[in-house]
């Protein structure tokens, strides 16, 4: 089994993505915590776990606390209905009934190839689901096999809900959505008894604390207590729109409490036959499931809009009181920023009006930023949150400098001619509302660097600077025609720049709000973004382009074109070097900014609407259109080496709107990074290693790639040399004592045949007493045959490969005989290194030492070496003028970086 799902993933993943993204790493998901799928309460001991489903996966948490304790595995399909049963949890998805165990698949039911099976409920040692064929389809919990089937006719009896009868041996009671009921034996598969119609669809169904009464949630919003085994109706109750989850409380209160699809909870009292409270707006949407803890007073709620509440009953009047929740948006977020200089902590405004801290690491520290008292506001009013809700966030800024001392974060919002203030040390809303002057929409909205002092761009075309301590309006920037569209400060609070729908950029005095500059640009930008540490300004323009403007020159210095549709959001790295841009084509591109390449670019299968880089550079945050959670890509160039190349943006040829090149990547996951059964991108991409060449261009000259010390330990070898000589000379070693030598031989016998005192031998006057050497070394071989075959590169290649000293014996080594042939050679291969403009530094040290060696033989043979000596010394001068104009520029640029 595991070796099938394996090879399933890897060829889904190369089905996806051909080589994926060079630059980025799909990590973890944030923001997602519950769906519309009812979720499923399991009790180990004292201990309960509550699992719901996350579209694609679900999630198990502690219900003591709502901590997520396990994340199970990312399907192919939504699952579309959780039960948990001991250690393990089964989900249903894609047709098949899928067995986990801690967040790990280990097993599947049997297949019945029915559709989605929705539904799921334990019945002893079965589990019982609802085809999506009208099927009631039950299984073996112990050996995954298919126990029975029970088909049902649509048109006469679709079921909707089902339950097990407490003390009732082999049946289950079956509703349907034309409001009947029936009575299954499952092992004789029999139907023993049906109901009359209760005059709507049946909802939901589930065991009362009283034996042989069943609770039916109906879709008329009427609730009815129903004895099976007489048939007869014992209470009927009625709330607003239909039932969609029913419970009892078990700690001898006799209460129930029933939810509807508005998000209000009801509870009554079943002594009186009474509404005692109704939890009106307890959700913004659907709220799928509720249920009392066994034997506590804790009701457990959670809803479509992607949050789970505990609400704790500890007062006499029986109205209970919100303990804890978990959530997260239940809309797209519209805009994503990290918060601080740490890069842990994400601000997120999405379109349910709602502004969200999140926490890159802990989910316990995720949380909404209060707008008010809104649930009272909206029982005193009647009416719903979200029309008590501050319209949909635009744009925002935040700034932690002065975050003890006052707000840190500004908001825009959507057709509002006001401006709000937030705190995230508070989590909550801010002081101050922001009003505009002249009464018109606020556009844009940035916070200067300092923190002192928020800016409001108007759509008049009217920039406002106000005071975040007091709230006060400080000065106004006056020349735009046009709605701003962008605004932002420099880190010392000496300009401001801003971008306007009349086409321009302007750059303005801080203190004094004049006008020190104006660009027009090439095409109307709507995005506009800074990077503080080098003045540097990154717009989005209509015409689907990317232009970087020198706040220093004022000029135009990169367009980035590629993207074919509307860019949506850029944000500079932490670094300043990449830009990182997403747009409706669906691709979220990087473009380098010193060599004005695209060096990354990936396709996702939802529109990105924002990204954010972490001030650490270890993360990229994006947001997308329909998604409801913050997706993090680890930055690959943190933990690897990445070589990159240059990638033509403007690739075309693509069918049904896909970008052709563009790799189509997986969405990150709840789970985080992948485990060892995944196949990350490395292993894909293993095929296409991209070598960078030793010289990226003729006219460039380049150094080498041999170590530094290496060229300067040969220009100094004699100084080296001398410095390690010992300091006092050898010493000979004392005589060894006193013996006499003795002869080979079996019998023990002295050798008197030789003596100390004995003349040597005589020597041959002609032998040397160094050791014998070839007259030839290697150099000068391949010197010989550079000069018959006139190809010099090998002579390099081959003092490359010794060490300084070994390069120095060569040189000195080298033979003066033969018309000086070695050393003519040697200078031709000096001078075609030279003009081939590599390995600069290692040639002009091998020049150094081999002057220095033959500079007599230089000196005596000079008419015969001028020709080569001449060509030789005007390489160099060409050479060393290109290398010395460049350290000349670049020690000007640092001296006036440095003085300004």
């Amino acid at each position: 089994m595991a070796v099938e799902e394996k090879r399933a993933r890897i060829e889904k993943a190369a089905g996806l993505s051909q080589a994926g993204s060079r630059l980025y790493e799909p990590y973890r998901a944030l923001g997602y915590i519950a769906g519309s799928i009812p979720h499923s309460i399991q009790y180990r001991g004292q201990t309960a776990f509550i699992t719901t489903s996350i579209g694609r996966s679900f999630h198990v948490y502690d219900a003591e606390k709502i901590n997520l304790l396990f994340v199970g595995p990312h399907f192919d399909h939504d699952v579309v209905s959780v039960l948990s049963i001991g250690d393990e949890t089964y989900a249903s998805t894609g047709g098949n009934v899928v067995v986990c165990r801690r967040g790990k698949r280990v097993d599947e039911l049997e297949a019945v190839n029915r559709g989605e099976i929705n539904s799921l409920v334990q019945f002893g040692d079965h589990i019982i689901g609802i085809s999506e064929d009208n099927t009631v389809v039950i299984w073996d919990r112990t050996t995954r096999e298919l126990f029975t089937e029970i088909e049902f006719e649509r048109e006469s009896f679709a079921v909707t809900a089902l339950v097990h009868p407490s003390t009732y041996v082999n049946k289950i009671v079956i509703g349907s959505s034309q409001g009947t009921m029936q009575v299954w034996n499952i092992q004789s598969r029999r139907c023993l008894y049906e109901f009359k119609t209760m005059g709507s669809g049946i909802t939901c169904m589930v065991q009362s604390p009283v034996i042989d009464v069943l609770a039916l949630g109906l879709l008329d919003g009427r609730i009815l207590l129903h004895n099976v085994k007489q048939d007869r109706a014992v209470m009927q109750l009625a709330q607003e729109d239909r039932v969609t989850a029913l419970s009892f409380r078990t700690d001898d209160v006799p209460m129930m409490a029933t939810a509807n699809s508005e998000g209000d909870v009801a509870l009554w009292d079943l002594d009186n036959k009474r509404v005692m409270h109704v939890l009106q707006n307890a959700h913004d949407g659907v709220i799928s499931s509720v249920d009392f803890m066994v034997g506590q007073p804790l009701l457990v709620t959670s809803s479509a809009d992607n949050s789970i509440k505990e609400w704790l009953f500890d007062g006499n009047d029986g109205i209970p009181r919100l303990l804890r929740q978990r959530s997260g948006h239940f809309a797209p977020p519209q805009m994503i920023r990290y918060h601080g200089d740490d890069g842990r902590h994400l601000l997120s405004a999405g379109r349910d009006q709602t502004l969200r801290f999140f926490s890159v690491f802990r989910d316990a520290q995720n949380a909404e930023l209060s707008q008010g008292s809104l649930e009272r506001e909206s029982r005193v009013r009647h009416s719903r949150m979200n029309e008590l809700r501050f319209p949909a966030i635009t744009q925002f800024a935040s700034n932690t400098a002065m975050s003890r001392d006052w707000d840190d974060v500004v908001s825009c919002h959507q057709g509002s001619r006001d401006a709000h203030s937030w705190s995230v040390e508070r989590k909550a809303l801010g002081k101050f509302t922001l009003e505009s002057s002249d009464s018109s929409i606020v556009r844009a909205v940035a916070i200067s660097a300092c923190g002192n002092f928020g800016f409001l761009g108007l759509a008049s075309g009217v920039i406002e600077m106000v005071n975040m301590q007091s709230g006060l309006s400080r000065r106004t920037f006056v020349g735009h025609t046009k709605a701003i569209t962008g605004v932002h400060t420099d880190a010392c609070n000496l300009r401001v720049y801003s971008t306007s729908l009349d086409g321009t950029l302007r750059i303005w005095d801080f203190s004094s709000g004049k006008q020190l500059h104006c660009i027009n640009m090439p095409s109307t930008p709507s995005h506009l973004a800074v990077y503080r540490e080098s003045s540097l300004l990154a717009c989005a323009c209509d015409d689907a382009c990317v232009r970087v403007i020198d706040a220093e020159s004022t000029r135009i210095v990169r367009t980035f074109a590629g993207h074919r549709n509307r860019i949506t959001d850029l944000a500079f790295s932490n670094d300043g070097r990449w830009i990182v841009s997403s747009s409706l084509d669906c691709t979220i591109r990087t473009w380098d900014l010193p060599t004005g390449y695209m060096v990354d670019w990936f396709r996702v299968e939802s529109v990105p609407v924002s990204v954010a880089f972490s001030p650490t550079g270890d993360f990229l945050a994006t947001a997308h259109m329909d998604s409801v959670g913050i997706f993090l890509w680890a930055n690959r160039t943190q933990f690897a080496d990445i070589s990159l190349r240059q990638i033509n943006p403007h690739t075309d040829g693509s069918t049904n709107g896909n970008v052709a090149g563009a790799a189509l990547v997986a969405m990150p996951t709840t789970a985080g990074l992948v485990d060892d059964n995944e196949q990350s991108n490395e292993d894909v991409e293993m095929d296409t290693v991209y070598l960078a060449p030793e010289q990226l261009t003729d006219n460039m000259v380049t150094l080498s790639s041999q170590p530094k010390s290496k060229w300067q330990t040969l220009m100094n070898l004699a100084t080296i040399k001398k410095r390690n000589m010992p300091e006092k000379p050898p010493q000979v070693p004392e005589l060894a004592p006193f013996f006499l030598p003795t002869t080979t031989s079996v019998e023990h016998q002295f050798d008197f045949g030789t003596s100390e005192d004995a003349a040597p031998a005589p020597s041959d006057p002609t032998s040397s007493k160094l050791i014998s050497v070839t007259s030839e070394s290697q150099l000068a071989r391949i010197l010989y045959h550079a000069h018959e075959t006139l190809v010099y590169a090998p002579v390099f290649e081959y003092l490359k490969t010794l060490n300084p000293s070994a390069i120095d014996v060569e040189i000195r080594s080298l033979p003066v005989d033969d018309q000086l042939k070695a050393l003519k050679t040697f200078l031709r291969a000096m001078t075609c290194q030279l003009k081939s403009k590599r390995d600069f530094e290692l040639a002009q040290a091998y020049l150094h030492v081999f002057i220095a060696v033959f500079t007599d033989i230089i000196k005596a043979n000079a008419r015969e070496l001028e020709p080569l000596l001449a060509e030789l010394r005007n390489e160099l001068q060409t050479q060393w003028a290109t290398v010395d104009n460049l350290i000349r520029y670049s020690a000007c640029m640092i001296e006036f970086m440095r003085t300004k």
